[in-house]
């Protein structure tokens, strides 16, 4: 028969501290359990052979989980709309939360209705002026390069390597850096999207961070980041991820990572309770073990699709500081 537990608070300290020392997939079941869902469902959503009925009663004997008996189960409630998780700062200077909007897709170039089109959707349609300083403010800047420096990172090594030399100038409205930045970007764009039509392509490799990045959109709420924001966020989390898997070497993760920071992106990623995580990542439920299929870079220009259990991405979420331990 199902059983429900809740962490103690010792299990809690036990996250924040790291003691008793605990091992990965044990520290995974231990963030997810939440009061809420039963043992067979966390086992479920791990998918993991190291974990078995068993590691709850081994949770409990450490004192970090109790058992909640079925009289003691909250009602259930409908869901609500999402709000900021404890803890979230947004970047400085955010505007004020707007009514959340219907989502486009994560890799879409047009904005959501009601929401103001990003800078990179504004230069999509045509408009040479995401750069000027008369246009945009130095945070939609950085905002519109997050989607240049994503088809740089997945499609041409030495648009980046251009990238790396003269972020500096774009950010400062450098008309020649400009010039070719606006120029450069949509033939690229143009030239992948061609590739997907050709080769059938799906994910294509401008998935490259936005299939993360809307998770992160969802869990904070729109409104909070800029669209070109969370791509960033989700590219520095496909970094984490891939270097984490072996499959992008820690020199190529450094180089994306300076650039983002360069570029003025925000790259702290939001903390929030592993199960919320869980519920938002793009799982494919249709196999025996759900797995999420992301776009992740073997170096600059050398995107590769990764199958990946979603127990990798909450190793990597929990490196970077954002799980709770709710």
């Amino acid at each position: 028969m199902p059983q429900t537990y809740r962490k103690t608070d010792n299990g809690r300290q036990a996250l924040s501290t790291r003691q008793p020392p605990l091992s990965r997939p044990m520290r995974n079941l231990l963030l997810l359990i939440d009061g809420q869902r039963s043992d067979e469902a966390l086992l479920s959503m791990l998918s993991s052979p190291d974990l078995t009925p068993g590691s709850f009663e081994q949770l409990r004997e450490l004192g970090l989980i109790a058992a909640i008996s079925a009289g003691a189960m909250p009602p259930a409630q409908a869901p609500s709309a999402p709000a900021a998780p404890a803890g979230f700062e947004p970047p400085a200077s955010a505007p004020a939360p707007a009514p959340t909007p219907t989502p486009a897709p994560a890799d879409a170039g047009a904005a959501p209705q009601g929401r103001r089109p990003s800078a990179f959707a504004r230069l999509g349609q045509g408009v040479r002026a995401m750069l000027q300083a008369q246009q945009e403010s130095p945070r939609e800047v950085s905002a519109g390069l997050a989607e240049i420096i994503k088809c740089a990172a997945v499609g041409d090594a030495e648009f980046f390597a251009w990238l790396e030399s003269q972020l500096d100038a774009l950010r400062a409205r450098e008309s020649s850096a400009v010039a070719h930045a606006v120029q450069r970007f949509p033939e690229l764009r143009a030239q992948i999207e061609a590739q997907d039509r050709q080769l059938q392509r799906a994910p294509s490799p401008l998935s490259f961070g936005a299939r993360l990045g809307g998770v992160i959109e969802s869990l904070v709420g729109y409104g909070q980041y800029l669209h070109g924001e969370t791509v960033g966020l989700g590219m520095w989390m496909a970094t984490a991820l891939g270097e984490d898997l072996g499959v992008q070497s820690p020199t190529s993760a450094a180089r994306l990572r300076d650039v983002l920071v360069r570029a003025g992106l925000p790259t702290r990623l939001p903390r929030v309770a592993a199960a919320r995580w869980l519920d938002l990542l793009p799982v494919d439920r249709s196999g025996p073990q759900g797995m999420l299929e992301l776009v992740l870079l073997e170096d600059v220009a050398r995107p590769q699709v990764r199958r990946v259990p979603p127990s990798a991405v909450l190793e990597a979420l929990d490196k970077a500081g954002a799980l709770s331990s709710g």
